[in-house]
């Protein structure tokens, strides 16, 4: 049976993912460049002078309610988002966010847990949400609906099966089935990747992880940080077989038609490198 999911320090595992995240140099506005971007999803420029000319970001800031950022997130993705046992929103991502209201001067209000796939269509409508976070990869394609904010990590993908499955390798899996999360590009990499393989969506990573336990799939692939911790603190029965240098970058998700949003919140990510508090929450969730 799956155990339950606690917040529980990410230890060694989560370690072995450190050397990808944070900035590739001292400048604390300038992008990462060491991993994570799956086979089809190459990162093009994101910052708010890629997507925003000079004159359009000069404008004003819109919000869906006053005094408040409203975030959109699939809160089952530890250790970046997750709901502890008080049903309370907490995670390196959501510690950011907090991080970025503070210095902004605006309340952080979590929506309810959001459909991964449904985040981007809801934040490029509007009306319900300013940003959308939850390991969102910067891709081309999804560039085209919504803006993203400088990027605020590197990604690798990560692939885990069962212990007493005999798959020790990413070659093993061709024409096998393998679990991801709807929408992702853990999902778009194993259906470009892998030869044969039938790949199932599912809404929650939860249910991912449970899948794999009940032989469902044989393999689940989803982003190396969020797959350790599952194996870690909830699916010791199984374990991590590859970590696939996809190279993607984390960034928050902006609608395209509130560019000086774009531009107040790469400031703040650009203070909040600078002053120590991204390193600070990088060390709180994923050790030193």
């Amino acid at each position: 049976m799956k155990k339950k999911l606690s917040m529980l320090a990410a230890g060694a595992l989560m370690v072995a993912a450190l050397g990808m995240f944070g900035c590739s140099s001292g400048d604390p506005a300038t992008q990462p460049t060491d991993n994570n971007s799956s086979a089809n999803s190459t990162a093009p420029d994101n910052s708010a002078a890629a997507n925003n000319d000079d004159a359009a970001v000069g404008g004003e800031i819109v919000l869906v309610n006053d005094g408040k950022l409203t975030v959109a997130a699939s809160l089952d993705f530890p250790p970046f988002e997750n709901l502890n046992t008080d049903g309370e929103a907490e995670g390196f991502e959501v510690d950011l966010m907090k991080a970025i209201c503070d210095e902004m001067g605006l309340e952080c209000n979590y929506l309810p847990s959001t459909k991964f796939d449904t985040i981007v269509p809801l934040i490029s409508a509007g009306g319900k949400a300013d940003v959308g976070v939850s390991g969102f990869t910067v891709t081309p394609e999804r560039a085209k609906e919504i803006d993203f904010t400088d990027v605020i990590m590197d990604i690798n993908q990560g692939v885990a099966v069962m212990k007493d499955s005999g798959i020790t390798s990413v070659d093993q899996l061709e024409g096998k089935k393998i679990g991801a999360q709807s929408g992702t590009t853990g999902y778009e990499w194993a259906l470009e990747n892998v030869e044969g393989a039938e790949v199932l969506a599912f809404d929650e990573m939860t249910g991912v992880f449970a899948a794999l336990q009940s032989g469902q799939v044989d393999a689940v692939a989803a982003d190396l940080p969020v797959v350790q911790y599952y194996v870690l603190n909830a699916y010791q029965d199984a374990e991590v077989i590859a970590e696939v240098p996809t190279g993607e970058q984390y960034a928050i998700v902006v609608s395209k038609d509130n560019p000086a949003l774009t531009k107040a919140l790469n400031e703040a990510i650009a203070k909040l490198k600078a002053d120590g508090t991204y390193d600070q929450l990088t060390q709180k969730w994923f050790g030193a």
